[in-house]
């Protein structure tokens, strides 16, 4: 799946200069057509699927609140014979039929097209993706004004729903005590919204971006609304000292005991020169070259291509999003990105020119799109590799 696949008015680097992490867009009829990614019967035959659900990954809520799952579910079995709480048939329709919106949860790993979805905004972003289906009916608003932890890209596919925007914005939300949506009363929620910035009315194939701490929430205008939302979780800059604790227990200085807090400037001196130790590893070029395995490991966790019958091992890669101008230099061509210059032969054009225009691409599809070049494609893929023009996620 391809930028162009959500966004059509905007580029990528637009998208991700002016409203990553900084404002709402909106675009209609953008995804299309949203058939191909969802729709009501894909949804009926996941909700039927009894065994996938049980109250971790489903639901429901109605009037702005979470209803408790001893309302719509029963004690049961999941699939592993183990005891846990299971929807109902019945009292889930019935609350449905009293308006009650219906919640599946992180249907990326169940839902081939939506898994799909789910890697590119991961690859885009760099963060952990899911996605939840929402089905809602008319004038029921499921949940009150609030703000959320993570990045959403909503995709309206069926029926419509009116969004508010709000102009409040939590500044840097994420999950953690004091500044989580729970961590405030419904009149602090209030007060922090502001006024409606932005109303919109979403239709299928429509698609909407919001920011994390970006105050919003929505309502059905029509009959009923099946929209997914897929959440973007970003890794913070409080996770990097945690990726840092490996590296300090190499250094001797974090393995001695802490001064006795009678010993006055003796601990302060400690704690002073453990600081500056601290910022010393994180300047390290290894411990750069750490957090950057580990983000791509996030990226990787979803890449998956089986091709049983056959079991050949293949490589994965993913394109760097950094602006890349592809240019012929005589019978040779030049490739210009962020501080690099590589000169690619005449012969390599073609295979680079698709590389450049990938999101991501696959060694397999490679060879076998430019099978006369399958000898040559190696020391090409090594030095894209070492202008960081693409990255080795799986493989």
């Amino acid at each position: 799946m391809q930028f162009e696949t959500f966004f059509k008015k905007i580029t990528r680097d637009q998208f991700l200069k002016d409203y990553w992490d900084k404002a709402y867009y909106f675009e209609q009829g953008a995804f299309d057509p949203v058939s191909d990614l969802f729709n009501w019967d894909q949804m009926n035959d996941l909700v039927n699927r009894s065994k996938l659900w049980h109250a971790n990954y489903m639901e429901m809520a109605v009037d702005g609140n979470v209803l408790p799952s001893e309302q719509y579910c029963r004690p049961g079995l999941d699939r592993k014979g183990m005891n846990v709480m299971v929807p109902d048939p019945e009292r889930v329709r019935f609350l449905m039929s009293k308006g009650a919106s219906l919640v599946l949860d992180y249907i990326e790993g169940i839902h081939p097209s939506i898994q799909d979805a789910t890697r590119f905004i991961e690859r885009l972003t760099g963060t952990h993706a899911s996605c939840n289906a929402y089905c809602s009916w008319k004038s029921v608003q499921a949940y009150h004004s609030h703000f959320d932890t993570m990045c959403v890209f909503a995709i309206q596919i069926e029926g419509e729903k009116t969004w508010n925007i709000y102009r409040g914005r939590v500044n840097e939300a994420i999950d953690v005590p004091q500044v989580r949506p729970g961590d405030f009363s419904r009149e602090q929620h209030d007060q922090q919204k502001g006024e409606i910035m932005q109303q919109i009315v979403m239709r299928p194939g429509d698609v909407l971006y919001l920011p994390r701490g970006l105050y919003h929430d929505a309502m059905t205008t029509d009959t009923a609304s099946l929209h997914l939302s897929f959440g973007a979780t970003y890794v913070d800059g409080h996770t990097s000292l945690s990726m840092l604790a490996p590296f300090l227990h190499q250094d001797e200085i974090f393995r001695k005991r802490i001064p006795h807090f009678d010993d006055g400037r003796d601990l302060e001196d400690y704690i002073t020169e453990l600081g500056k130790r601290v910022a010393d590893h994180m300047a390290r070029p290894e411990f750069h070259n750490h957090v950057r395995s580990v983000l791509m490991s996030k990226v990787a966790d979803k890449v998956v291509r089986h091709t049983l019958p056959d079991r050949t091992p293949d490589i994965n890669f993913m394109v760097t999003r950094r602006p890349l101008k592809l240019a012929r230099r005589g019978q040779a061509a030049m490739l210009t990105g962020d501080g690099f210059t590589l000169d690619i032969a005449k012969d390599d054009f073609a295979v680079a020119d698709y590389i450049v225009k990938s999101e991501e691409f696959w060694l397999s599809d490679l060879r076998a799109k430019f099978p006369d070049r399958v000898a040559h494609l190696e020391p090409l893929l090594k030095a894209l590799d070492q202008s960081r023009v693409i990255w080795r996620l799986r493989g």
